[in-house]
């Protein structure tokens, strides 16, 4: 967890407001990261006044869940938390049932609403079998099968403290509802599990004779028990759900609200873009930016060549940020934030070309942004959002002394190239774009470890190519290490051509080594004698849980790189996977 000093200005906020808050700590709907969860759990940690935690649609995911998984091991105050909608999948759910096992205090926990699957489902039953507190427990509407039911139906046969279950909304079908209605457990009560389609219902308060024969079987355990306290429990619970009940009946009347809610990530991407557009007004009129609204629509606009050789000063030495295949990158300081100048080499006018032609286009998240562009004579320089975390190569070999990547890091990483390839592939349905120098070298880091695709000088166009053509060209460039077998020897081109580039990118991740065939051989070594994590970066120290993670992007870059292209995956169901 992160010290108080090594905080980010964001999670800062977030520690300061949670440190003094006493009660029910409300935060739902408030665009919370799992970088932000860090930060909660540690106000929670030295806040021993919080009894309940709400977080109802945020996005928490695995990485988060596990942050609040290890403070719930040892936390001793709170007796109920929500993480109804956050994305969270089994990997978060094993974490969390591991704390489970240990937990003393907790009452009622909600997971209503994610992404959990059977092998979530599997390790939160295994938790409920030594859990002696946990009284209420909603995992409705999530994604757990038969197998899942199964594994709770026998949990339910050992555990004799829950009293509430929300199961709906799951994927099971008779085998499932069959096993979880008929385990003998007299104790618990839950929602049909058969009313796949149903909204929330309320849970039947307990009447005065089933409280009766709860406190019965109590006292033939030789285990005290507080009436009034099982009964403001019950009545906690029911508050709780009742909050769960009003959410999701305003989910289901207006499907606007939820899909504004998940694209607020984007939201605050688009408005990086337009202050990037905002630089662009300034240096057209040389004046204050003033509510400026430009369009993305158009082409880039063009400024004086004498205005970059001022800012970097002749393109000093000292200005120097590194170098590529077709020219230098220079750091400078136009009016505004800093920018990042690239002059090419006087033999690419070709490149040039392509590189402004394509970045016009590209307006995402994870494409890197063009500001602007300056040509005289032979000398021409593009200028673009300056990225201050470098390339992923230079993260990777630790250039300058730079902290190792953790392994969250690397997997927005992937995540974030795979998204900025799938939308390069399907901008225009009309024909399909090829990167062909896709490596960590030209993925740049912003300021957030937000993962962005570089160098668009060597972009190609077909039209009409689906997944069986090709095209083909007698002037091969690029990285070798990188180049799919059919580029590398014959110069053909198919839609899966980056996807073995982003393959050896995934290795790279993994082991921070050098690309090429060595380390793909490597990779397979290892898949092959079920050793993967034996490749792992020795600098990456990952949870327990991130474990899994580490093997699944493994297997993921081994299917890349099949030497087959039609073998690979295409960049929209490698997203998939890994935003999974």
């Amino acid at each position: 967890m992160p010290s108080y000093q090594s905080m980010t200005r964001r999670q800062r906020e977030w520690y300061d407001r949670v440190k003094n808050v006493s009660g029910w700590l409300q935060l739902d709907n408030q665009d919370i990261h799992c970088d932000d969860a860090e930060a909660i759990v540690e106000a929670l940690r030295v806040n021993k006044s919080v009894t309940a935690v709400i977080l109802y649609h945020n996005w928490i995911r695995a990485v988060g869940a596990q942050s609040i998984a290890e403070f719930l091991k040892e936390d001793t105050t709170l007796t109920y938390f929500s993480l109804w909608s956050n994305q969270i999948g089994d990997v978060g759910a094993q974490a969390i049932a591991e704390a489970l096992k240990v937990s003393k205090t907790r009452a009622a926990l909600d997971l209503h609403g994610n992404s959990i699957g059977d092998a979530g489902a599997h390790a939160i039953a295994e938790a409920l079998k030594v859990n002696t507190t946990l009284t209420n427990l909603d995992l409705a509407d999530n994604q757990i099968g038969d197998a899942g039911a199964l594994a709770i139906a026998d949990a339910l046969k050992v555990n004799t403290t829950l009293i509430g279950l929300g199961l709906t909304g799951n994927f099971f079908t008779d085998v499932g509802v069959t096993a979880v209605t008929q385990t003998g457990n007299t104790t618990c009560r839950f929602r049909d599990p058969c009313r796949l389609e149903a909204g929330l219902e309320r849970q039947r308060v307990p009447s005065a004779a089933e409280l009766a024969q709860i406190a019965a079987r109590a006292a033939a355990n030789a285990q005290p028990l507080n009436l009034a306290t099982e009964v403001d429990q019950l009545r906690f619970w029911f508050a709780a759900k009742d909050q769960t009940i009003a959410a999701k009946e305003q989910e289901l009347a207006g499907k606007n609200e939820e899909i504004a809610a998940k694209e607020q990530k984007l939201a605050a991407k688009d408005q990086e873009l337009k202050s990037a557009l905002d630089r662009i007004a300034l240096l057209e009129r040389n004046q204050p930016t003033v509510g400026s609204t430009l369009s993305f629509e158009g082409p880039i606009p063009q400024v004086p060549l004498a205005t970059l050789v001022t800012a970097t000063n002749n393109f000093a030495a000292d200005s120097l940020l590194g170098e590529g295949a077709f020219g230098r990158v220079h750091g400078a300081s136009l009016p505004g934030p800093r920018v990042a100048i690239k002059k090419l080499s006087a033999a690419s006018p070709a490149e040039f070309k392509s590189e402004l032609d394509s970045l016009s286009k590209f307006r995402h998240p994870n494409i890197i942004t063009i500001l602007s562009y300056a040509e005289e004579g032979d000398t021409r320089c593009l200028v673009y959002e300056f990225m201050p975390n470098g390339a992923v190569r230079d993260r990777l070999n630790r250039t300058n002394d730079t902290p190792s990547l953790t392994w969250s890091q690397r997997h927005r990483i992937a995540a974030d190239v795979a998204r900025g390839m799938h939308y390069v592939q399907t901008a225009f349905p009309d024909h399909a774009l090829f990167h062909l120098d896709l490596k960590t070298d030209n993925v740049l880091l912003d300021a957030y470890f937000n993962a962005k695709v570089s160098d668009f000088g060597l972009v190609r166009a077909a039209q009409h190519l689906d997944e069986k053509s090709y095209i083909r060209t007698d002037n091969v460039q690029g990285s070798a290490p990188y180049m799919c077998p059919e580029f590398f020897e014959e110069g053909r081109m198919t839609i899966k051509t980056d996807v073995y580039a982003f393959g050896m990118i995934l290795l790279e991740l993994v082991t921070a080594e050098k690309p090429g065939t060595k380390l793909k051989s490597k990779a397979r070594k290892a898949a092959k004698s079920q050793k993967p994590l034996e490749m792992l970066d020795s600098t990456l120290k990952p949870a327990q849980a991130e474990l899994q993670s580490v093997c699944k992007v493994v297997t993921l870059a081994l299917e890349c790189l099949e030497e087959s292209a039609d073998e690979r995956p295409a960049f929209g169901c490698l997203l998939v996977s890994l935003d999974s």
